[in-house]
């Protein structure tokens, strides 16, 4: 078995997802208006300068997430954007377990550094 065969399997069994072909569809769908592709665009920055804040440390204010909350009231009132955030989250899903499968069938232990008293230490 050729593991790089196996994985070009795999790609193409998630290019052949419902839940891929959903996602592409509603990204299409969306990117036919202009407007709302860019609303939406705007927003997933929003969302990163907001997570690059809390990976700094960072604490919100209750402005900063009430400002946060009225924009994705917004968005997420608007259907073609709201199901393309839903699809893609589907599809997230569905990538994020089977990269789970793959880690725990390889013994792949990601938190390698979070206890002090296993490693090369213990």
């Amino acid at each position: 078995m050729n593991v790089y065969d196996e994985a070009n399997n795999l790609a193409r069994a998630l290019k052949e997802s419902t839940e891929y072909k959903n996602f592409l569809a509603a990204k299409e769908k969306l990117e036919q208006d202009p407007e709302k592709y860019e609303m939406a665009k705007d927003y997933m920055r929003k969302q990163m300068e907001i997570q690059s804040f809390q990976m700094l440390g960072n604490e919100l204010t209750e402005d900063q997430i009430t400002s946060y909350n009225a924009i994705a009231n917004t968005i997420m009132g608007i259907p073609e954007i709201a199901e393309f955030f839903q699809a893609q989250m589907y599809f997230s899903v569905v990538f994020q377990d089977i990269t789970d499968i793959m880690a725990k069938a390889v013994d792949l232990d990601m938190g390698l550094f979070d206890s002090e008293d296993e490693g090369c230490g213990a």
